[in-house]
């Protein structure tokens, strides 16, 4: 079953999400040391909170629709059951947190550190996993 397209309200949410992020990465990237990223940081709770509520209510709106829970043990139910639109957003939602999240570790950790991080922090922001591994490596190293 391939997916349908997203309706307008949920592009809109897509889009939300992604532009609540984006301040805090570019400032992360960009000027790292700055007073305004540091105020970024400190001030990002609310921005994680509205991710997890985003989630758990898509999440639940996903399973009363479809009378049932993400199938973790079926990799191919799995997939079938991404292609509902509020289970990929629920799914959007926790990859952003939990990407920014790492992000902002390991920007603390480099400024603690006297370094900087920011090809680390593009990769992760861009990829992840990528990104954590490279900054684990250079501290490593160091």
């Amino acid at each position: 079953m391939s997916p349908t397209p997203l309706d307008s309200a949920r592009r809109g949410a897509y889009g939300a999400m992604n532009a609540g992020v984006v301040p805090l990465w570019l400032a992360m990237i960009v000027l790292p040391r700055s007073r305004l990223t540091r105020t970024l940081v400190r001030r990002a709770v609310p921005l994680h909170a509205g991710l997890s509520l985003g989630y758990a209510g898509l999440l639940g709106r996903s399973m009363v629709r479809n009378r049932q829970l993400p199938d973790f043990g079926d990799p191919d139910a799995l997939r079938r059951q991404l292609t509902d639109g509020d289970l990929f957003l629920a799914a959007w939602s926790h990859y952003l947190t939990f990407d920014l999240l790492i992000g902002q570790w390991i920007w603390e950790d480099a400024l603690d550190r006297g370094r900087t991080a920011r090809l680390a922090l593009l990769l992760t922001w861009l990829a992840g996993p990528v990104g954590h591994g490279l900054y684990l490596l250079q501290r490593r190293a160091s």
